[in-house]
């Protein structure tokens, strides 16, 4: 099993280097950017998110350069979109309309589009974009490496591109990424802090 070479904590490092560079992963981008993801009235979200964001915002305002890639962001997207879905079942539940149900629908089409135009602009505002090629030669290594980590194919391919351009230090919740050589996790996740041998 691979293992990434550093894990660091964020509820207790520090960075005094505005210069070091950090790559966000999509659950740590979605929450940042996206004002409307919960972690205000989700208590167990609010929990697990803040520390990313605290995370983040300090960065942010120390100008540390943020990277994320074209398929965070697509993931990022989706995920906007099955919350506003979400959202919208909450506040008609009495509706039995699926998600394309609601794609139909032009007032809540430009709702969405409002929301994702605001958390594309966050993004824009926050991070450079790493735009590469999904290949069938990453998916293929992806196969043959399986019994070396624990990544889903989105993340496989993510953070070798990572690995590539050298963008090494990571934040994410996602404890598989404690499976991906090279990379320093940083993280506040308790069962990546826990499983990682130094």
């Amino acid at each position: 099993m691979m293992q990434c070479n550093k894990i660091i904590n964020i509820e207790t490092f520090s960075s005094i280097n505005n210069n070091k560079a950090f790559f966000l992963d999509t659950n740590v981008l979605y929450w940042y950017v996206y004002p409307r993801c919960g972690i205000q009235s989700d208590s167990r979200l609010k929990i697990q998110a803040t520390p990313y964001y605290d995370f983040v915002d300090k960065l942010v305002a120390d100008g540390n350069p943020l990277f994320t890639s074209i398929y965070n962001i697509t993931e990022m997207l989706h995920v906007i979109e099955k919350r506003e879905y979400d959202l919208f079942k909450l506040g008609h539940p009495e509706a039995e309309w699926s998600i394309k149900d609601i794609r139909r629908m032009p007032k809540e089409r430009e709702a969405l589009k409002r929301n994702l135009c605001t958390a594309m602009s966050n993004v824009n505002n926050i991070c450079n974009v790493m735009d590469f090629n999904f290949t069938y030669s990453i998916l293929n290594q992806f196969v043959l490496d399986l019994e070396k980590h624990h990544c889903d194919t989105f993340d496989y391919a993510i953070l070798k591109n990572c690995i590539k351009e050298q963008q090494l230090n990571v934040i994410s919740d996602d404890s598989d990424f404690t499976t991906m050589h090279k990379i320093n996790l940083f993280t506040a996740n308790a069962t990546a802090l826990n499983s990682f041998k130094n």
